[in-house]
């Protein structure tokens, strides 16, 4: 069935990423768009919806989300780095895989509530193989787009009397399970909107074992790698450095945070077209920054710079609010400097659509998918968010500056409809219920029933409500000593060798 948008202002990208708004049309068919132009004819039998007073934005491409987590929203609005990394890998002696379909499922619909359409779902759960199969139902519930970076993790086996890992890191069934899950069409197919990704930051085993790893994951047609990029996982050598030496430093590869990068390894990262995916509320809060967005000492990595949410258990899970803090954080930056020499800036440092285009085509290009999402164009994608211009918030700004009005005024409450793959996943200002999907073998089918949000909260709070009824014997100070411990010693490889 087609859909057609009509009356609304439109923001095109050109092939240089300048926007202009435009009002038009929008038709879309077969969850792709097939014309942008005023006044378009309405198809026999089509839906229309009138956006008269509306903004037609595409939707938001978010590069790094660890979607799972939705469960420990709440906890950690005032933690450092250490606890949030106890509390987390703690989770996985309770989270079952049934948690993590909720959990996903939830974090997938809260990205969708806020314009967002596609996520790199660094999905560090991989507790056992249901774990990662069962998120994986969940974020194709859901209908967003997503690449699901299955990830190996580190995994506790005892908390009492003692902290306990397992022994070994990757365990032969990790790869197994991977291949397995590569040969289903449900996540292969060119109309797949979930595909497969892989994660890893285990950079301290041996150099012929991480490229002996990627070989692997790329032999099965991963085509998007990430890894966190951030002082407490550094090993010695600088982790953009280390890929350059390995060759593996290629497009496909997506580096989160990359606060530590040097001036070198922008120009290494550059050259690769290789994207790093900043989140400025975790990376500030959490120490894992500073954010590199608009770094003057770091002017090529805005042009290999994406945006990403990280934990939407410690912050909003709208990108918008991160475009929005990523400037504005830069901004006072510049103005610092300015004043520390005296001066009033004469000029604004960086526009709202600098940022703006981080969060959607340079997004889009960090997962190669530029030729599909990322930007409104006759033949891509229909992944696309609308927005009120007559909201209390966006009057007035959304009539002179679109883009402005997105990036420094809306809030989720502004989005009107989300559309994703030609399918509306949010009307009006509500989330649509969504049709459950289940593995049946090694594919995914629908399920025949249909769950809407109340039914997700209900599953959400009850593992929340288990997790914090175990926590007082899951040691989480222990937890946290044992990982600070690691982390001192950089995560020694002769100490993690086995796999």
């Amino acid at each position: 069935m087609s859909l057609l948008l009509t009356g609304g202002t439109v923001l095109i990208h050109d092939d240089q990423d300048k926007i202009s708004p435009i009002r038009a049309d929008v038709l879309i068919s077969s969850g792709r768009i097939v014309k942008i132009a005023p006044e378009i004819s309405t198809p026999n039998g089509g839906e229309v919806i009138d956006c008269t007073d509306k903004i037609i934005s595409p939707g938001f491409v978010d590069t790094h989300h660890h979607v799972w987590q939705t469960a420990l929203k709440g906890l950690f609005g005032n933690a450092p780095f250490f606890p949030y990394m106890a509390t987390m890998t703690a989770a996985g002696m309770v989270f079952t895989p049934e948690d993590v379909f909720w959990g996903n499922l939830a974090g997938s619909m809260e990205a969708i509530d806020a314009g967002t359409t596609t996520t790199l779902d660094h999905a560090h759960l991989n507790w056992s193989e249901d774990h990662s199969k069962s998120a994986i139902a969940g974020s194709i519930t859901s209908g967003i787009r997503s690449i699901f970076a299955y990830t190996p993790v580190l995994t506790l086996k005892e908390t009492q009397p003692h902290i306990k890992f397992a022994s070994e890191l990757m365990p032969n069934w990790v790869m197994e399970a991977l291949e397995r899950l590569s040969t289903s069409k449900s996540l292969t197919s060119s109309d797949s909107r979930v595909q497969l990704g892989f994660g890893f930051d285990f950079y301290f085993l041996p150099q012929q074992i991480v490229q002996g790893i990627f070989a692997k994951v790329k032999s099965l047609g991963v085509k998007i790698i990430t890894s966190h990029f951030v002082r407490q996982f550094d090993h010695g050598e600088g982790l953009v450095s280390k890929l350059k030496s390995y060759g593996l430093l290629d497009k496909g590869i997506v580096l989160s945070h990359a606060g530590v990068a040097t001036a070198e390894d922008a120009k290494l990262l550059h050259e690769a077209k290789v994207y790093v995916s900043a989140t400025p509320n975790t990376e500030l809060a959490m120490a894992v920054g500073p954010p590199v967005p608009f770094r003057q000492d770091l002017p090529l990595m805005d042009e290999v710079c994406s945006l990403g949410i990280d934990c939407h258990s410690a912050t909003s899970g709208s990108l918008v609010n991160e475009m929005r803090f990523a400037l504005q954080v830069a901004r006072g930056h510049d103005s610092a400097a300015h004043l520390k020499d005296g001066q009033i800036p004469r000029k604004i440092y960086h526009a709202t659509a600098d940022v703006f285009n981080m969060g959607t085509i340079q997004g889009a290009r960090a997962l190669c998918l530029e030729h599909e999402i990322g930007s409104m164009k006759e033949g891509k994608k229909a992944d696309l968010v609308v927005f009120d211009a007559l909201s209390p918030a966006m009057i007035g700004v959304a009539q002179q500056d679109p883009v402005s009005a997105i990036v420094l005024h809306s809030s989720i409450g502004d989005v009107n409809t989300v559309i994703v793959d030609g399918r509306v996943r949010k009307r009006a200002g509500k989330l649509l219920p969504v049709r459950a999907a289940e593995w049946r073998g090694e594919e995914i089918d629908d399920n025949g029933s249909d769950i809407t949000w109340a039914d997700v909260c209900k599953q959400v709070l009850g593992t929340q409500k288990r997790f914090l009824d175990k926590m007082d014997e899951l040691n989480i100070e222990g937890i946290e000593a044992s990982l600070r411990q690691m982390y001192v010693a950089r995560w020694s490889s002769e100490a993690y060798t086995k796999h």
